[in-house]
């Protein structure tokens, strides 16, 4: 994997507009953090305190030492289960939950613009492919009679329907066109059309086009074929190998993107960014949760510690607040 990565940031013309993504959204997400005071949410923190249950009275106790910061029920107070009934003052401690919490949403972020990327980068290679296929598949088309016959029909058009195969042109007599014959046509497609010397006519509906030439005498027992692509044809060589190198590039441009974006953490370092920024996260909650107590059931209070006010001090693991359970 240290090769892999060492090899993509050698390539600036890739990794730049990458980085440059991500320093954006580093730029923005600070600008929108600056001088706001941090919010931690509540209810997502782990309920770590200390609980003694005994018959329908719940013991509820601060796990650490602390000073209170907000005492937020009174006595003989309805009280119900996440519902928050005191804080002690841990600014370090919400401080470092935020902060987590914001280098989580960045990863995130990086990582869905990489997706993005990927995705746009994607649909751009596939159209370059498909169009170097079109051409492919397009370029020196021509009839190729099954006997000697110099009345050729000429082929124009650019093939659309994406698949390799032949096409077969039956001239015979026909009252139904102004030239006295009409064609069938078998093979990637299938139907009948006149015969004409000053227009071009539709063969079948992937956008090719059959001309016969004026003057010359339509030998109704021809049958010619249209080879897709015209392996013989002067150009072919040439697009065979652009088409092969649409196909190079867009795989390489691809796995390289795919080695940040990856399927799974053991392949992505995007993805494993966002995993550890994840834990970190869970883990500043979880020392957070030590400084807060929320109610685990629905109940009443029955007992606040006196010494439970707002700049007081409390310590580990004794009780400060009871609750009656319903």
């Amino acid at each position: 994997m240290k090769n892999k990565f060492v090899k993509i940031i050698s390539k600036p013309k890739l990794v730049i507009p990458v980085f440059a993504v991500i320093g954006i959204i580093c730029v923005v997400f600070g600008y929108n953090r600056i001088g706001k005071a941090p919010v931690v949410n509540i209810n997502s923190v782990a309920k770590d305190q200390n609980i003694i249950a005994s018959g329908s009275n719940i013991d509820l106790s601060f796990p650490k030492s602390g000073r209170v910061a907000q005492v937020l029920i009174s006595n003989g107070e309805i009280v119900h289960k996440g519902e928050v009934l005191a804080k002690l003052s841990a600014p370090d401690s919400e401080g470092a939950v935020n902060q987590a919490k914001g280098a989580l949403e960045l990863a995130e972020a990086q990582y869905a613009s990489l997706n993005s990327q990927y995705a746009s980068t994607k649909k751009q290679q596939d159209t370059i492919v498909q169009n170097a296929y079109n051409t492919l598949l397009s370029s020196g088309l021509e009839a190729t009679p099954d006997r000697q016959d110099k009345n050729a029909p000429i082929i124009s058009g650019a093939y659309t329907c994406g698949k390799e195969g032949s096409y077969e042109i039956a001239p015979y007599p026909s009252s139904d066109s102004d030239t006295g014959y009409s064609f069938n046509y078998s093979g990637l497609e299938s139907g009948i059309a006149g015969v004409k010397y000053d227009s071009s006519v539709s063969l079948g509906k992937c956008g090719l086009q059959v001309k016969f030439t004026n003057g010359n005498t339509i030998n109704p027992n021809t049958k010619w074929t249209i080879n897709i692509p015209n392996t013989k044809s002067a150009g072919y060589i040439a697009n065979k190998n652009a088409y092969d190198l649409a196909v190079e590039n867009r795989d390489k441009i691809l796995s390289d993107l795919s080695f940040n974006i990856g399927t799974d953490s053991n392949t992505s370092v995007a993805k494993a960014q966002v995993n550890a920024a994840r834990g970190a996260y869970e883990a500043a909650l979880g020392s957070y949760s030590n400084n807060v107590i929320i109610s685990p059931a629905d109940g009443t209070i029955n007992f606040i510690d006196e010494n439970l006010k707002v700049g007081q001090s409390v310590n580990p693991n004794k009780t400060v607040i009871s609750i009656t359970t319903k």
